[in-house]
């Protein structure tokens, strides 16, 4: 799946340097989080200050969608197959040289259909990937 905002590309780079001490409570506290990516751990603690989040996480804690109950995991995962399976044909589809426009619809809606799962807006077909 893809990260970030559908439609809104990142396209800016911001570098800190840190020393060993500095680099290791970084760490501490993105694990902490929840958080795989320093990047991400980053901004979301940068975003958090400026919204004056005051609610008592963590700081830069993840903040996604709700957990889903086991019924609809198991959907999502389903999904998450399906999607595989489809990225196999596609695969198939380029030793041909060319995408079937059916496969390509498909790809999208299971997209969609699995951001709408997490409570994430669906794309739409004019949104740039």
């Amino acid at each position: 799946m893809a990260r970030g905002t559908p439609g809104s590309k990142r396209g800016h780079t911001v570098s800190v340097r840190l020393n060993d001490a500095e680099r290791q409570r970084w760490d501490e506290a993105r694990a902490r989080s929840g958080r795989r990516e320093l990047g991400a751990w980053v901004r979301a603690v940068v975003e958090d200050v400026l919204d004056d989040q005051g609610d008592g996480a963590v700081p830069g804690a993840e903040r996604g969608p709700a957990p889903l109950d086991p019924v609809t995991q198991a959907a999502y995962d389903e999904l998450c197959r399906i999607g595989a399976n489809l990225n196999q044909l596609v695969r198939y589809t380029h030793q041909d040289g060319a995408l079937h426009p059916a496969v390509e619809a498909a790809l999208f809606e299971v997209g969609n259909a699995a951001l709408a799962i997490r409570g994430i807006e669906p794309m739409r077909p004019t949104d740039p990937e």
